[in-house]
This record gives structure tokens, sequence and C-alpha cells, in this order.
């Protein structure tokens, strides 16, 4: 058991040292047609600064205009000269989804011609963190089915409608991406993450499958997916439901700051690498789940029945 261990604690330290040494430049994004969702609060906020600071042209899209309306301000102050628009949607509808992409080809082709987009940034989601009531089952599907609509059909209905636009017949290499984000909550699954997590893993195998099939029509080279399997990351959202259940010290201490984050996960898409893992030491969690199933939940169900605040 001991060289296992040792053997994964060497493959990180590998591939963080790889990761490090191919770090690319934010200044990428110079002129970039970026979507990012969920933009309104937390790493979609970050991200929206970090790509006005670059130069890219944005639309940051969220269901609440007036914390858009603060987001696209501050971007405006951030790069005067760069444009940056705001569309108000709720994409677990699928009208909702066609009207942002829609929306957003048509600002990217008033700028520069261009109608095309670079990168997809699917950022929003809903998240639940309760036990089930066995006593209401038509309200626990009910909740089931609106996480899984906005979280998982939400990101693949965005995905397959700005394919169309990744894809070019243009010599030119440079390839588009889209960034998924995923949570470590996929594969270290509590009770009380029921809805949350199912969505989740589904989002990996999804787009792991994707991955595929963009590999298998050879169009590896044009469009990049970066799967991205978060931990704790210091947001309202997060804190909303964190602090209700763990001790605040244990937060502050596990949550990684957003902007961080934020700046990880860009330089994750624009490197093109398929999953990334932060922090990284998530993977080992992973992998600890394959090799020893019975007792990591068995840790999961201890830390909910003695950790989380009744």
């Amino acid at each position: 058991m001991l060289h296992i261990i040792f053997f994964l604690i060497i493959s990180l330290l590998i591939i963080k040292f790889f990761f490090l040494c191919n770090v690319p430049s934010l200044s990428k994004l110079q002129g970039k047609n970026v979507i990012i969702t969920g933009a309104s609060t937390g790493i979609g906020e970050e991200m929206a600064y970090i790509c006005a600071k670059n130069g890219a042209n944005i639309v940051i899209a969220s269901r609440r205009t007036d914390l858009l309306e603060k987001v696209a301000s501050k971007c405006k102050n951030i790069s005067p000269n760069r444009p940056i628009k705001i569309i108000t949607c709720d994409l677990k509808h699928e009208k909702d989804c066609e009207k942002l992409i829609n929306l957003s080809v048509e600002f990217f082709n008033e700028i520069d011609n261009k109608p095309e987009i670079d990168m997809l940034i699917l950022n929003h989601a809903m998240s639940l963190f309760e036990h089930m009531d066995f006593n209401n089952p038509k309200l626990m599907i009910e909740k089931l089915r609106d996480i899984t609509m906005s979280n998982l059909i939400g990101f693949a209905t965005l995905s397959h409608l700005t394919i169309p636009y990744m894809i070019s017949n243009s010599s030119k290499r440079e390839f588009k991406s889209i960034i998924v984000l995923s949570s470590l909550m996929s594969t270290i699954s509590l009770g009380m993450s029921w809805a949350y997590s199912t969505s989740k893993a589904a989002i990996n195998s999804y787009f792991s499958s994707l991955n595929e099939e963009l590999e298998y029509q050879e169009f590896q080279n044009q469009i990049k997916i970066t799967l991205c399997q978060l931990g704790s990351i210091n947001t309202i959202t997060m804190r909303s439901h964190t602090d209700k259940y763990f001790p605040k010290l244990l937060v502050d201490y596990i949550a990684l700051n957003a902007e961080v984050t934020a700046k990880i996960i860009l330089q994750s898409g624009l490197n093109g690498q398929k999953e990334l893992w932060y922090p990284s030491y998530g993977i080992l969690l992973r992998y600890a789940y394959g090799i020893f199933p019975g007792i990591m939940r068995k840790i999961g169900f201890c830390i909910q029945k003695y950790l989380i605040k009744k």
C-alpha cells in the first residue's frame, strides 16, 4: 500500500511541475471572443475581470441583471476600450441557451466582423446541500430535475450550440476552448450533496465523451475541452452553503481564493489541457476512491455524521 501512495505522490509532483513549466501568458486572451456563464459573482466574476484586463471581447451571462451590470461596469473601468455585453438568461431553459449564443455571435460580428467564439466558459451552477426527504419524493425529483437541467443539460446545450462557431476551414492553427467547471464533489460524494454531486459526475462523463467524439471526428486540433475539478472556492455562493454546516475555521482553512482559481482555470484553457485538478491533491482523492472505495466512503460518512453541524 505504501508503494502505491508513494507512486501517486510522485505522479502528482511530476504533473504539477509539467503544468508550471507550461503556463501560458494570459495576454493570449487579447482579442479573443469569450463567453462566461455565471459571471455575476464568484469565479465567473473574477474571470471576467481577468479577460477584460487582458484585452478580450467579453459576453457575461447570468440570471441577475443588476449584478451583471456591476461586473460590466468594473470591466469597463479596467479596460475602457474593450467591448463587453451582458445577457440575462436562465440556462436551464433551451431557449435561453439559444438566446445567449445567438446574441453573442451577433455581438462578436459587430465588433470585428468575426462571428466566431474563441472561448466558452461554462461556470453557472445550481447547488443543493441538504438531506433527502423520503416523505416527499415528488419534491426530491423536482430538485434533482432542476439541478440536472441547469448543470448538465444547460452545459451540453451551450456546447452543441457553440461548436459550429468554433469549427473553421482556415489553416490557422490556434484552437478554440470550452472550459467546463466541475467539482471534486463529483468524486467525493456526501449524502447531503446528492443532487449536486450527481449533476457534476454526469458533467464529467458527458464532456469526456464529447472530447473523444471531437477527436474521432478529427476536430481535436480545432477545439480543446478543459474539464476543471475544483475544491471549495471562497465565494458567496459556496459560503452560503458551507457556513451553515461546517465550522467556520475549517471552511476558512480549506476554501481557495477565487481570483487565483480563476487565473489558473484560464491558463489551463489557454494551454488546451484536458483536465485541471485544483487543488492538485484532488486527483489523489480520485485514485483513493478507486483503490480504497470502502474506506473513502466510510470517511465521507463520518464527515457527514460527526463534522457537519446539526
